[in-house]
Order: C-alpha cells, then structure tokens, then sequence
C-alpha cells in the first residue's frame, strides 16, 4: 500500500518551492537503464522530490544532514518552527532548526559527541538506514553486515531497514555504511520506504525459496528462530526447533532431487505436518518457510485450545506453558499421554517428553516439567475412548518455569551468566572475561553461529556491557541469560 498521506511533507525536502516542481516525465540525466529510474521518477511523479532545474535531478549529487532532518522532520509532521537548538552548531536562526530539534526530540536522529550536529556534512549510509528505521518504527532484523561492527551506532538499523527491503548490501556482501548517500541512493531509500511495490525482496535468513534444497544447519536455525519470533502468539524458538528435532532428525525438508520428505504416515517436510486443512499443501511441500510456519499456526491454535489442560503460573514465553500444545501436535492419543495408565508412572517415550529432552539436549536450556504433578487419575483412554485421551483434569499448576531466552531484543537489559563475551558468533572465538550474573545490553536481534555447520540450535545476542571499567562489545550465547 502506498502511503501517500506522507507524500506531501516530503515535498521541501530538498529545499524546493511548490512554484519550481518540474512537470517532465523524466530527466535528462537519469536514463531508463539508471538503477534508479523507477524510484526517482515515482517520487517525482508523485510530488515528493524535484530536480535541481526542470530537466536535470543531479542523481550523484550528495545528500546534507540538515537536508536529510527536514525530510524526516516533514514525514513525520513535525514541528518545523525555528527554535534553539540542543546543537552547539545549530542556532535558532539555522534554516532547519525547528526540523533538527523536532527529530531529536523525537529519538530519529542524533548528533556527535562533541555537541555539533554537522548539519552540511553528507548523510552516510548508516545515518541515513538509522534515520528511515527509526521515523518508520521498523522491527525486525536482517543477519549483519561484515563491515558494519558491533560498536557502530547504526548496527541494528542498518539489519532493520534491509530486512523492510529499503536497504541493500553491495556485491562483495559489504553495506559500506561510511559512504555519504547520494540523490538516486536517496530516492532509492525513500521510495522503498513508501511504496511496498518498490521494496526490495529480502530472502529470510539469506535462504533462497526457489532452490529446493536444504540449506546448511545455521541458515536453518535463523529460519525457526525468525518465524518463532514473528509468530502471533509469542512462541519460544525452543519450542519450535525442538520439535522439528524430533520430527526431522537433521533438519531436512528436501530429498536430493527436490522433493519434499513424506513420511509413511503422510507427514510432510521439516515439520512432518500432516493436518493440512486450511493450509496450501503445495506450499507446506515446496515452501520451506511456510512449512514451519504453518507449524507453529498449528501449534499456537493447540495452545488456544479450550479442551487441553493449561499449565497454572505460566505464561506463552515459558517453555513449560506448551506442554500440551505440544502433545497435541502429535495427536492427544494414549501413546502420549503423560502416565501409563496401568502403573501411573511418568511416561517418558511420549511425544512431547521426548521433545523436551530435544530442548535441553539441544537447547542448553533445563525445564521444570519434572516438577508438573501427574497422576493416572488424571487422565482416561482406552477402547472405550478409542485410545484418545479424555483430559479429567483441564490444569495443573507449576511452582517454577523456565522463560524463553531466545525472545529478546534491542535495547533489553539481561543479566548474563556465561564465562564473558565473545569476539565472533562463535564458541571458538576469542573470550572477553566478565562477572557471573553481569548486566549486559542487548544492541540487536539474535545472529546464530558462524560456523554454518555448527550443530548448536542457541542463538548469540551482540550486546554491550562494562569490563575493567571499560565498555566492550561482544556475543552471548542465549542459554546463559537468566532471570
């Protein structure tokens, strides 16, 4: 959807009267075969931008910051009355004051350490993806850039705009997040922005849909953990990468000849769905994102269901709450039910206390299901129920649950249990030694491990913290965070 409500407070951006807009198709200087004719065009077509005379844009030229404020200041209607300034180099009487002040009220933009705001220094492309990511209150996060470090200010915007498919990485997989933005790069970002036909297409995690093939085991962590994390009921990516472990012992969706594994029983894929009402089925077989996703659809449907036992004192985001959403991915059948019938005793084969021993074998993370009271009592099956368990008891409380720590975003404080941080995504890589139970920063959604083959299903978070007195950044691997 074009949102052309904020088409015409773009319209100044560059300091262009109403009287100058040029009314040609097109410029001189801006050919079909320019990489941003489109955008260009659309956002002069639609009265956003103008060239710098009636037949020339001047698309190399370079974008200002305080440019770049007015634009931002003008989407977002802000107020543009001249003002003091918190800038030691922007006076009241700057042209875009009001702009300049308005935007940092409102968080989207910032100056340097030393005070100044630099408004005639060019927009780099790390300012500009912060600017965009944070006047569009953009969410999620693309895998970083090899270039653009941790201690960069635009870290986690620069991974936000290109998951939106606003922004892109060049060739050779660098963003160059220090080159200065220029007008076509401009009318690129901002188009994109506002016109969803624009937009790029962004591959989840980098996996192409159209190759039928398995991608390597981390790639395949990021699409789990992503889809888990953008679900509409908050589901822990534990509980979906624990389940997949148990179905698809590997992680594999495709045979070598690019077909879907299909179980005996009619199981389709990474996921072994096999209730496919309400869901395309030519997609669960060849789409692999959709496959887990319409498993976790399945998933969060049982979590809602009213005729499945809850678990008292447990929310969505604590691994235990699942316990029966999980068996009934499986089915609610006597094989799984919690107990044998005939002794009582726990019974440890069946589906969902299979997956979470996936979870703690795999996950790193312990649960308290141990601790859920079960008694033969509480459940009836047999010929007279075909085997299907009637649950006589619809909710079990649970004195201590264990929270997801694979949910956590930028700007969230954890505290961190882990022997330091680690220079890379990875166990192997070089340590930086801190305090058990240090407070860390989170700057970033979760990236998984550099070694693509790594058969660990944790996820590393980039964060921040104090060590000796100094501020370091680093990786920490999810399973020791705790309360």
């Amino acid at each position: 959807m074009k949102k052309l409500m904020l088409s015409l407070s773009f319209l100044l951006a560059f300091g262009l009267s109403f009287s100058s807009i040029a009314q040609a198709a097109g410029f001189q200087d801006v050919k079909t075969s320019h990489p941003f004719y489109e955008h260009i065009n659309y956002l002069h077509g639609e009265g956003i931008v103008n060239g710098v005379d009636a037949d020339h844009y001047k698309p190399s030229n370079f974008v200002t910051r305080s440019q770049a404020a007015l634009m931002v200041a003008r989407a977002m209607d802000l107020d543009l009355t001249s003002k003091k300034t918190i800038f030691t180099d922007v006076g009241a009487d700057h042209h875009a004051s009001g702009a300049i002040q308005s935007a940092a009220d409102a968080g989207i933009i910032n100056g340097y350490p030393d005070g100044t705001f630099k408004p005639n220094n060019f927009v780099t492309r790390g300012q500009m993806a912060s600017f965009i990511a944070r006047a569009f209150k953009m969410k999620g996060e693309a895998l970083p850039f090899a270039d653009v470090p941790l201690n960069s200010s635009a870290y986690s915007d620069i991974r936000k705009a290109t998951a939106f498919g606003v922004v892109s990485g060049y060739a050779n997989g660098d963003f160059k997040p220090n080159d200065s933005v220029t007008r076509a790069h401009f009318a690129g970002f901002l188009a994109r922005a506002l016109n969803d036909d624009l937009r790029l297409t962004v591959d989840a995690c980098g996996y192409d849909p159209d190759s039928k093939s398995n991608p390597d085991r981390q790639t395949m962590n990021c699409l789990l953990t992503t889809s888990a994390r953008n679900a509409d009921v908050p589901i822990p990516a534990e509980i979906v990468k624990a389940v997949a472990s148990v179905e698809s012992n590997g992680w594999v969706h495709f045979l070598s000849n690019g077909e879907p594994i299909i179980s005996s029983d009619g199981g389709i894929g990474l996921m072994q769905i096999t209730n496919t009402a309400g869901y395309d089925l030519e997609r669960i077989k060849y789409d692999l994102a959709y496959n887990i996703e319409t498993a976790i659809d399945i998933l969060g449907k049982n979590y809602k269901r009213s005729d499945l036992p809850k678990i008292e004192n447990a929310s969505p985001e604590d691994l235990e709450s699942w316990y029966f959403a999980i068996m009934a991915y499986n089915g609610t059948k006597a094989v799984n039910s919690p107990v044998y019938q005939a002794t009582g005793e726990r019974n440890t084969k069946a589906y969902q206390e299979r997956v979470y021993q996936a979870l703690e074998n795999n996950g790193l993370l312990e649960t308290n299901i141990d601790l859920l009271d079960f008694n033969k009592e509480d459940f009836t099956y047999g010929e007279e129920t075909n085997n299907s368990i009637i649950f006589n008891k619809k909710s079990f409380p649970l004195t201590s649950s264990t929270p997801t720590t694979e949910g956590y975003g930028k700007g969230d404080k954890v505290k961190y249990n882990g022997s330091g941080l680690r220079k890379s995504a990875s166990t192997q890589s070089p340590l930086t030694a801190t305090s058990k139970g240090a407070v860390v920063t989170i700057i970033g959604s979760p990236v998984f491990d550099e070694n693509k083959s790594s058969t660990n299903q944790f996820v590393w978070y980039p964060v921040q913290t104090v060590a000796n007195g100094k501020s370091v950044n680093g990786y920490i691997a999810s399973p020791y965070i705790v309360k």
